[in-house]
């Protein structure tokens, strides 16, 4: 289902952005005397921004830096995580021969890089359409993350077990432990993603008054944590899910204003979602005519995006849904 897509791919954005353990060691640094520590957290925080281009010249310098002092940990999560960034950035066959140099280096009693590597080498598997050894690989990542007390980065393993997940049993069991874990150890800006996720497992389901719950729910926690573009999803996710619970104008009450906010981000992909949804409630309402002209614009949106070319789910739906209504 194209909704259920465009929103797994919203929910693994919002969980990328945060699945990092800020390490709360050493001294504040001034801009002379910067460590690998102090480097490599400063490349985490621009990673959480969503700002990769930047953090990739960051984790590079932490590299040289950890290099320099001779230290294997850092080391290997600069590694990991350059590989991680080209990987976000769709550039997967970049960032692989980074990934190979941190799995050379990466050793299990060395607790923040080895959970680092892992951490990567599943999203490299679940990329490459590896499930059974993403999910290997992910169970690993959180049965050591809890042995070391590692606790946000033993809920960015269950999140990404319940993405990988073979059933929707398994999904739905993995967020809640998720979920679970983030709430009794103060990693609550996990809450938001983990909700996400759980919410998509229901709407792909059809549970959509489950689903729209968990939404309501992942959007308390975004708007608390989280960037803008995952506040402007999380509001797009309710006004979604309300319109496929047959609630128009409650719908339309929040899909409206989140196509103006995506507007003033200049976000395509998020504009193209929002004219989609509003194009679909206007021809269930009876006005074709202007729900073709929602979806035509959804197309031109998706355009801009790449989507022609990235994501030919999308676009081939898309298409299709113009055609099938006379457009």
């Amino acid at each position: 289902m194209k909704t259920a897509i465009i929103l797994l791919a919203a929910i693994v954005i919002s969980s990328n952005a945060l699945a990092i353990d800020t390490k709360k060691k050493g001294t504040n640094m001034t801009p002379d005397s910067q460590t690998a520590d102090s480097l490599l957290q400063e490349a985490d925080s621009t990673f959480q921004n969503r700002d990769l281009r930047t953090a990739i010249g960051q984790y590079e310098s932490a590299l040289e830096e950890a290099r320099r002092e001779f230290n294997p940990s850092i080391e290997v999560e600069a590694l990991s995580q350059l590989a991680r960034m080209y990987l976000s950035l769709g550039e997967k066959e970049i960032g692989r021969p980074w990934l190979g140099q941190a799995a050379q280096k990466a050793r299990e009693s060395d607790p923040m890089g080895w959970s680092r590597y892992l951490g990567v080498k599943g999203r490299y598997e679940w990329k490459d359409s590896n499930l059974t050894e993403a999910r290997a690989t992910f169970g690993r990542l959180f049965d050591f993350c809890v042995s070391n007390l590692l606790w946000g980065r033993a809920v960015d393993a269950a999140n990404m077990l319940a993405i990988v997940s073979d059933s929707a049993e398994d999904a739905i069991m993995w967020s809640r432990k998720g979920i679970e874990v983030a709430e009794s150890s103060n990693t609550e800006s996990w809450l938001g993603p983990l909700w996400n996720n759980l919410a998509g497992t229901y709407f792909e389901q059809k549970q959509f008054d489950s689903a729209l719950e968990c939404y309501i729910r992942a959007r308390d926690y975004h708007w608390q944590f989280s960037h803008e573009a995952a506040k402007l999803f999380a509001d797009y996710h309710v006004g979604m899910t309300l319109r496929w619970l047959g609630k128009y104008d409650k719908a339309a009450s929040w899909l409206r204003p989140v196509l103006a906010w995506a507007e003033r981000l200049e976000n395509h992909g998020a504009i193209g979602q929002a004219c989609e949804d509003l194009g679909e409630l206007e021809v269930a309402q009876g006005q074709k005519s202007k729900g073709l002209d929602y979806l035509k614009r959804a197309r031109n949106e998706y355009k801009l995006a790449g989507y022609d070319t990235s994501r030919s789910d999308i676009w081939t739906n898309i298409n299709s849904r113009i055609t099938a209504l006379g457009g």
